[in-house]
């Protein structure tokens, strides 16, 4: 295993921004200068060069992924780390640890085509399951806070899911087989007439034997669109539905005697005790764009929308008994995005309003008997019978003002404010008060009002050179179950209630320099943020609705053209992310506290991935990637620590005769023994086992 000291890490870092800084003085002038041209949508919501934004943001060719899982795609992005856990599902950082629960589900947003997947109050924490990158697409990634055109969920990040363009008649297909019996039958038909484009995305996917024992998923997706122009008015429809089902496996558990850690016994990392887990999904969405061309250059964009969402799951992560706990949960919304864009001779602004209403639905219920505190016998965490039951409507309206001003010839401005407004109509649906440690709170109207400004500057230092400054406050209404799923702290005998759950709020500083050359193009980036009110469960399964952590770290991502056979893709990070608060937990149920300084859990200072890619042959392709995870805190307590890992994987693309593409994909070639996931609980050191060397074959056709 390869294995990099933070100091030496943090040099490496530090001398490849050094030495990207003094590169202009290594490349003529008269270079064609690459790079320069690539059009970005999700941080202005209109078609705008990458190199003149003023922030970071990185893109993904989703056409590139073997991978049945989105994740892995993504994952490709500096300061990104997605555990997947088992099947579909996963957890998130974007220049921040892995977070769980509401926190994980409600700091990053997930979008398709600039509209979110889930409604605000009621984000998805395994969200990338609801994705269908398409193979003419792309991916875009924004790290940490999102413009003023985004609200709530837009805390450490964005992902968009761009669709290609429909611009001729083709068909792409994909048909892929791999280890552990997975598969994939993908198709996108585009079809254009005179005045009329639709596409016809189609995918099958499935896991039939699994890593784990009793581990599998079988997933359909499919997604319509159409494009047409009349009256100086340009219309986009587009229709998607997916459905999953999939038999979960959970964590696995070190033994107080083991000589070793679970992930890396082959046996125990194979086996799963929670043999009857299981997670099904339906989300269908659909919307209609339409823009209309206004005089002076001008254009009024209206976009409604629809949302369906529902899911049912075994809650295996609770401990003992609790661990049969069954969760159900539905939303459906309807929602409204206006937009008016203006551009002149020295600004260009957005104007618009954003309205979303979602009803919702939760339902907890524990079959298995009551789970005792481990501290105190007598006393009840987990009660057998229901634990939740309850409606919630929830109204979102969030006017804001985006401009970009042209200072100087050499400097443009960004400025932009949202104001959003959140409020919830709660309905208790069983009795109130205490069940066990869970708390249920009486009927309620919360509101909750959150201002997100932002200030951007972008300096020309040459045509192939800038440099940006990127201050902002990112704001997320909390979570439905942030507020309405309460319990009982116990350690300090008070009770959660609902008046002392604020708006998470994150204020960001980020500094950046691009460049790009005839073969070589990369940006460096560094930044500082502070959360407060943050929102989480602790490893003594308390919520704490008032903790603050600051995040500060360097990213470098770079493309460089070794010659015209070889290419080198690679981004490095370097980060500290800490808590930023005391918590002292007392009684003899406290199993970990936290100080103010110390690491947070689940955040590793470093993270790396790099492909290197040759063209062998005019047919044949070859590619290494690697990926390091640095070594990270199981528990807030910092007493348990994750070694980290570094994979390796190796592909394959051979064009044949008939033009298809043939590709197979080895991961983890050298069958390193890893965890995806690492964290203390209730004591025990638990893990996600990664995956053992595998294979996928694939064959895609274009015609």
């Amino acid at each position: 295993m390869i294995q990099y000291s933070k100091l030496a890490f943090a040099l490496a870092l530090t001398s490849s921004s050094f030495i990207a800084l003094l590169s202009p003085t290594l490349v003529s002038a008269q270079d064609t200068v690459s790079g320069l041209d690539e059009v970005v949508v999700t941080t202005t919501r209109n078609e705008t060069p990458r190199f003149d934004n003023a922030g970071n943001i990185s893109t993904l060719d989703a056409g590139k992924n073997v991978s049945l899982f989105p994740v892995d795609l993504v994952n490709r992005a500096p300061g990104v780390q997605i555990n997947r856990g088992s099947g579909q599902e996963h957890l998130t950082s974007i220049r921040s640890p892995i977070l769980i629960g509401g926190a994980g589900a409600g700091s990053f947003l997930y979008l398709e085509d600039g509209i979110s997947m889930r409604a605000p109050a009621f984000a998805n924490i395994n969200a990338l399951l609801d994705a269908m990158p398409s193979p003419n697409g792309r991916v875009e990634v924004v790290r940490g806070p999102g413009s003023a055109l985004y609200g709530s969920n837009a805390l450490h990040g964005m992902i968009n899911f761009v669709s290609g363009p429909i611009d001729a008649s083709q068909t792409t297909s994909r048909i892929a087989a791999g280890s552990y019996g997975r598969y994939a039958l993908e198709s996108e038909m585009d079809r254009v007439q005179e005045g009329f484009a639709s596409r016809l995305g189609i995918s099958l996917t499935g896991d039939e034997e699994g890593f784990r024992a009793n581990q599998g998923f079988e997933q359909q997706k499919l997604r319509l669109q159409t494009q047409w122009e009349a009256n100086d008015t340009k219309y986009s429809f587009s229709l998607a539905g997916m459905n999953l089902n999939q038999e979960t496996a959970g964590y696995v558990e070190t033994d107080g005697g083991a000589t070793r850690e679970a992930y890396e016994d082959k046996t125990l990392s194979k086996s799963n005790g929670n043999e009857d887990a299981y997670r099904d999904a339906h989300a269908y969405r659909s919307s209609l764009r339409m823009e209309r061309s206004l005089a002076d250059g001008a254009s009024l964009t209206l976009t409604p929308y629809l949302r369906s969402n529902e899911m049912e799951f075994r809650m295996h992560f609770l401990p003992g008994s609790a661990s049969t706990t069954v969760e159900k949960n539905e939303h459906d919304s309807i929602g409204l995005l206006v937009n008016y864009h203006r551009q002149n001779a020295n600004v260009t602004y957005d104007v618009g309003v954003d309205t979303d209403f979602t009803q919702g639905k939760l339902v907890e219920f524990q079959s298995g008997a009551d789970k005792n505190n481990f501290g105190n016998p007598s006393q009840i965490d987990y009660a057998k019978g229901l634990h939740y039951d309850f409606d919630v409507d929830a109204l979102v309206i969030a006017p804001y003002l985006h401009a970009v001003w042209a200072w100087s010839e050499k400097t443009s401005v960004t400025t932009g404010l949202r104001v959003e407004t959140t409020s919830y109509n709660y309905s208790n649906n069983t009795e109130d008060g205490l069940q066990g440690k869970l708390f249920r709170p009486a009927d309620s109207t919360d509101d909750f009002t959150d201002v997100s400004p932002k200030l951007g500057l972008v300096h020309k230092l040459a045509d192939n050179r800038r440099v940006f400054v990127n201050l902002a406050r990112s704001a997320r209404a909390p979570q439905v179950t942030d507020l309405y799923r309460l319990r009982d702290k116990g350690w300090d005998g008070i009770i959660e209630a609902v008046d002392d759950i604020e708006s998470e709020t994150l204020d960001s500083l980020e500094l950046g320099y691009r460049a790009a050359y005839a073969t070589v193009s990369y940006e460096a980036s560094a930044y500082l943020m502070r959360k407060k009110n943050y929102h989480f469960r602790d490893g003594n399964d308390y919520y704490e609705s008032n903790g603050e952590t600051e995040h500060r770290g360097v990213e470098l991502e770079v493309v460089w053209d070794v010659n015209d056979a070889l290419t080198l893709d690679a981004n490095m990070t370097y980060a500290n992310h800490e808590y930023a608060f005391d918590r002292n937990v007392a009684g003899p149920n406290s199993l970990e506290s936290i100080r103010d300084g110390d690491d947070m859990d689940s955040a590793p200072k470093t993270l790396a991935n790099a492909t290197l890619t040759h063209q062998t042959s005019e047919r044949l392709q070859s590619a290494l990637t690697w990926q390091h995870v640095g070594s990270y805190f199981m528990d807030a307590s910092n007493t348990a620590k994750y070694d980290g890992h570094d994979l390796l994987d190796v592909t394959l693309d051979y064009t044949l005769a008939n033009a298809a593409v043939l590709q197979v994909q080895v991961q983890n070639i050298l069958d390193e023994s890893y965890a995806t996931r690492a964290d203390k609980w209730f004591g025990d050191n638990r893990y996600f086992p990664g995956e053992g060397r595998r294979f996928m074959l694939a064959v895609t056709t274009r015609y």
